[in-house]
């Protein structure tokens, strides 16, 4: 499953408006191993020093961030890192053959008042290359395409996939995936992504490497580590559960959408890209059946209860929540169609705003959620059984 840590989408789920809502360190320190007495690490280090101080988009016009073509896509794709706690850059290192590449990392993470103990949050790596003529003589550079570089890739329709080392390709995966993107543009009257580049790894740790975030706090438990993730301008997937491979719908949905509806609600964020795409491994009808199994054995559990997390993080739970989110996607859907969900996509609320706003969508609900959400799901069951069942 893909837990809600890593879900995306990011990601999608509005990643765009938020890059400016990214908390800068408050401090930036350098470990006993960064000499700054070499020349080129000193530079780097003022260069650092001066991205974390305003990490954003106006980087590349501050002459900080790389301008070649490929670094003007993709950019700084680890925003998650800048959350506000302090920096420590451990060590800047050679990262290629020569003196003109150089890897930089940072631990971001509490220390204690004498700034002995630090307690790591995340663990990120970017890249300086040489750069004459910019205001400290380096830039950084995007670490996704420098490691990717090599790998093995296929098109299919807009989609180029990009197959880490050991993963196994499907055509028949890349095939459906490519039509399932031109049928949710169709279906929502978006325009496609007109280029869309995918990342197939076999673990999240490995696809988040590929961003520039070695170490970072995440769920524990089976079927944690694997996953899918987006870009924020929607141009870039990093898909990292072999079960699923190509295909891996509710990730596309984000891709789709994410860039043109702009919404930053959770529910239709979420529920949209789980109703069409269901989630990890799992299909639609699959969410509804592991949603209905657990209302059984949740008999007092509420709508609301899951929707905030109240359910817990283990399997079970997570797939109540894809679920519920998917049912009011596809109850929406069903009682005012696109429009209905396109309206809904604008309302914002935290989820209790948006049970109460439900009845405006979906006709027959009721004035009881916690009742019209259990008999629903199993209307949902019911509804996409195999036929003959």
């Amino acid at each position: 499953m893909t837990y809600r840590i890593r879900t995306v989408c990011l990601f999608l789920c509005g990643l765009t408006s938020d890059l400016a809502a990214q908390t800068p360190p408050p401090s930036v320190t350098t470990s006993f191993g960064v000499d700054t007495t070499i020349s080129e690490v000193r530079d780097i280090v003022r260069l650092t020093r001066a991205y974390l101080a305003q990490p954003d988009v106006s980087a590349r016009s501050r002459g900080l961030w790389s301008k070649s073509p490929v670094d003007a896509r993709y950019g700084d794709l680890a925003m998650e890192a800048y959350t506000g706690f302090p920096a420590t850059i451990i060590g800047v290192t050679g990262a290629a053959p020569g003196d003109s590449v150089f890897a930089v990392k940072i631990i971001y993470g509490p220390a204690d008042s004498s700034g002995t103990t630090l307690r790591p949050i995340t663990l990120q790596r970017l890249y300086a290359v040489r750069a004459p003529g910019s205001p400290y003589g380096w830039q950084f550079s995007s670490p996704l395409p420098r490691l990717t570089r090599p790998w093995a890739h296929r098109d299919f329709g807009r989609i180029t996939y990009w197959y880490a080392p050991g993963i196994t390709q499907s055509s028949t995966k890349g095939l459906r995936a490519s039509r399932f993107v031109d049928s949710v543009a169709k279906l929502f009257s978006v325009k496609p992504p007109s280029h869309l580049d995918a990342y197939l790894t076999a673990t999240m740790d490995e696809g988040l490497r590929l961003i520039g975030l070695d170490f970072s706090l995440e769920n524990s438990g089976p079927g944690s580590g694997f996953g899918g993730r987006g870009g924020g301008a929607g141009d870039y997937l990093i898909l990292s559960d072999p079960r699923v491979g190509e295909a891996y719908l509710h990730e596309l949905v984000h891709s789709v959408l994410g860039p043109t509806l702009q919404s930053r609600n959770s529910l239709f964020n979420e529920g949209v890209a789980s109703w069409l795409g269901g989630s990890g491994n799992l299909s639609p009808r699959e969410l509804y059946t592991g949603l209905e199994a657990y209302q059984r054995s949740h008999t007092n559990i509420s709508m609301l209860d899951v929707l905030q997390g109240g359910g817990g993080e283990d399997h079970d739970a997570v797939v109540a929540l894809y679920g519920t989110r998917a049912l009011i996607a596809d109850s929406i859907y069903r009682s005012s169609g696109i429009p209905g969900l396109k309206r809904f996509a604008q309302v914002t609320g935290r989820p209790a705003d948006l049970i109460v706003a439900l009845p405006g969508y979906i006709a027959g609900m009721g004035t009881d959620p916690n009742l019209w959400w259990r008999s629903e799901t199993a209307a949902a069951v019911k509804r996409t059984a195999p036929a003959g069942n």
